[in-house]
């Protein structure tokens, strides 16, 4: 067979692909145990600097199978002493979403605790709820009531705040 001709190189392609294929795979599952444990341990610090008195055996993982076909924005769910409820959750926004961490006091529908764990959104306007400011507008409110968004950065922080007020509805179901 001539190497010019169209057949012996899609031939050739198809055999270099198969093997950069099955690198690739492999490759992934060597590295997504090492991905999925180190995602679950930023996960849990970020649990600790929320409640620092606490330790990481006072978090109680939730199954999250009956939440997440309702509420796809709904990653983990963990509980805490007798009536907190933390979710984690991932939100679209203006331009990459914002994942968080907020925890409810399902007993008086107070959020307890927020904790902004990544934003890809605009820098210095939907990066805002990752600051102090944001965090201290909603702790201590009615997690299913009217929570303040950021002035500038309603596309960041709307979704944030629904994803909120349908969390206070959720923890209301867990036991």
């Amino acid at each position: 067979m001539n190497k010019q001709s169209p057949l012996y190189l899609a031939i050739f392609l198809a055999i270099v692909a198969a093997i950069a294929g099955g690198a690739l795979y492999g490759a992934n599952s060597l590295t997504l145990p090492i991905i999925k444990a180190n995602e679950e341990k930023a996960e849990k610090a970020s649990l600790l600097e929320m409640y620092p008195d606490a330790s990481i055996d006072d978090f109680t993982t939730v199954d999250v199978a009956d939440i997440t076909p309702d509420h796809p924005f709904v990653d983990n769910v963990y509980t805490y002493g007798e009536n907190v409820v933390i979710f984690k959750c991932s939100v679209s926004g203006y331009d990459g979403g914002t994942v968080f961490l907020v925890g409810i006091d399902k007993a008086n529908d107070v959020v307890d605790a927020f904790q902004a764990i990544s934003n890809a959104d605009t820098k210095g306007i939907g990066s805002k709820i990752t600051e102090s400011a944001f965090k201290d507008s909603i702790v201590g409110k009615q997690a299913s009531g009217q929570l303040d968004t950021i002035s500038g950065a309603t596309y960041t922080s709307t979704p944030v705040v629904q994803a909120i007020n349908e969390c206070a509805t959720i923890a209301t179901e867990i036991e």
